[in-house]
């Protein structure tokens, strides 16, 4: 009879035991399997597209190829912008649809409602006369046809090599540019 007491109240805890374990364990693994970007109210994009590719053009006309391996779109906060956090490369076109300029980085943004472009990391311009521009910060506002840098700035121009590191200024073709603070190496024929 001693016997039955004892495996009675034992049989009932092993019976519990399971439930016991199970509620404690769920309430650990509930909050590391919420991604971080919902515990810290990040923002989250509004859409995500891998591989992106897409042609803009104004009246009929294409003005810009731009090509990314990821593309967020955040409608929140306004204005709303485009990031390619992992790079994108952009081409901008004449009426002719030949290539004016070709800019890259290793991150971007664009800006819908300013119609403006950052670009940051390893990023490259190189206009249609093969100038190279280099920088690890550009902006480009295509409404006022302007690219800028607070940052170092390279541009090589056939054997031509300058720098600056106290600005940049250009027209989105880099036919008109200047530098604040420059160094340089220019060669000047003489007679």
């Amino acid at each position: 009879m001693k016997q039955q007491a004892i495996i009675k109240p034992i049989g009932k805890a092993l019976l519990f035991l399971p439930i016991i374990l199970l509620l404690f364990s769920c309430r650990t693994k509930v909050s590391t399997d919420i991604p971080a970007d919902l515990l810290n109210n990040s923002k989250i994009a509004a859409m995500e597209a891998r591989n992106f590719e897409t042609l803009y053009s104004d009246s009929g006309v294409v003005k810009y190829h731009l090509t990314t391996p990821l593309l967020l779109i955040y409608d929140e906060p306004k204005p709303s912008y485009k990031d390619f956090p992992e790079g994108f490369l952009l081409q901008r076109y004449d009426q002719n649809r030949n290539i004016v300029s070709q800019m890259s980085g290793n991150h971007g943004k664009y800006f819908d409602l300013e119609k403006k472009w950052e670009a940051n990391g390893n990023v490259v311009l190189v206009n249609s006369e093969g100038d190279t521009l280099r920088s690890e910060e550009l902006k480009y506002h295509e409404t006022e046809d302007l690219i800028f840098s607070d940052k170092f700035v390279s541009i090589r121009k056939g054997d031509q090599f300058i720098t600056g590191t106290g600005g940049f200024k250009s027209d989105a073709q880099m036919t008109r540019w200047s530098f604040m603070k420059t160094k340089g190496h220019l060669y000047v024929e003489g007679e």
